[in-house]
């Protein structure tokens, strides 16, 4: 639906080993945590290993498993959120400032069935980004 404005400008950061974006609700109102289904992380196409994957929001940090429980906090459309992962191995990114950054997000819809299952939508944003480290 917004795939475009999933992630957002200028986002990509370095920490340590850890690397984050952020990404913005790619739908037209809040839902709970525990409608976020999936995300794929990746960095000139190299991919952030899903295990080490966290989604930060409202300064309250989730692993993907923690977010299916979640159904009492939510994520509402004016919030960014972080995603944030195990940075992978340096050899494998391209080199220069600029990297190619790439988010999927599932996201069920729990107030929308289609033949008797909850919607789920698929959205991915490709962007190429500066990585900038924290010190």
């Amino acid at each position: 639906m917004l795939t475009e404005e999933l992630i957002e400008p200028d986002t990509l950061l370095v920490n340590g080993d850890r690397i984050s974006v952020s990404v913005r609700m790619p739908w037209y109102r809040g839902l709970p945590l525990s409608s976020v289904g999936g995300i794929e992380f990746s960095i000139d196409k190299a991919i952030v290993p899903t295990k080490s994957i966290t989604f930060t929001v409202e300064g309250e940090t989730y692993t993907l498993a923690e977010l299916a429980e979640r159904y009492d906090k939510s994520w509402y459309v004016l919030d960014s959120a972080i995603v944030e992962g195990q940075l992978p191995d340096l050899a494998d990114l391209g080199e220069g400032p600029t990297h190619e950054v790439s988010v999927l997000l599932n996201l069920y819809i729990p107030y929308l069935t289609v033949a008797d299952d909850v919607m789920m939508i698929r959205e991915r944003d490709t962007k190429t980004l500066e990585m900038k480290e924290i010190a």
